[in-house]
C-alpha cells in the first residue's frame, strides 16, 4: 500500500494540529502541508502532489461548493470535511458523489483515508 498524501486545510488552528498529530500516527498516511483554510489551498496543491485535502466542515454539515472548481482542476484529489467535534465526516470526489460518515471512529477515519478508492468505502456510510 504506497503512503496516502494528505493537505491539512482546517481553518481552526487547534484541529489542524489535532489531525496532524493523528495522522502522524498512521503507517501509510503522509500530512505534507498545513494550511489556515482554502483561501492558501491553490499554492499548496500545486506544490504537492497529494490523494486527500482535510477540511473543516462548516456548520451546515455540507461540503462547500468551491470544492468542485478544485475537483475538476485536480481529479485524482478527495475531499475530506471533518466536523469540529469529530462526529460527522464527509467526502467527496471528481464524480461528485459525496459519502457519509456519521460517528466515525478514529481507525475508521485513518482507514478511509489509507483505502483511497474509487468505490464506496467500507464504513456503513450514509451515501448522499
Amino acid at each position: 500500500m504506497s503512503d496516502q498524501r494528505i493537505i491539512l486545510a482546517n481553518d481552526s488552528r487547534l484541529l489542524r494540529e489535532m489531525l496532524n498529530r493523528i495522522l502522524l500516527k498512521a503507517e501509510h498516511l503522509d500530512v505534507v502541508q498545513l494550511v489556515a483554510g482554502h483561501e492558501d489551498l491553490p499554492a499548496a496543491i500545486q506544490q504537492q502532489d497529494v490523494e486527500w485535502i482535510i477540511l473543516s466542515m462548516p456548520v451546515d454539515n455540507k461540503i462547500p461548493g468551491w470544492t468542485d472548481a478544485y475537483l475538476q482542476e485536480h481529479p485524482f484529489v478527495k475531499i475530506m470535511t471533518v466536523s469540529p467535534d469529530g462526529s460527522r465526516v464527509k467526502m467527496k470526489w471528481l464524480d461528485k458523489r459525496e459519502q457519509d460518515f456519521p460517528n466515525p471512529t478514529l481507525q475508521e477515519l485513518i482507514n478511509i483515508l489509507e483505502e483511497n478508492q474509487d468505490t464506496d468505502i467500507n464504513v456503513s456510510p450514509e451515501v448522499v
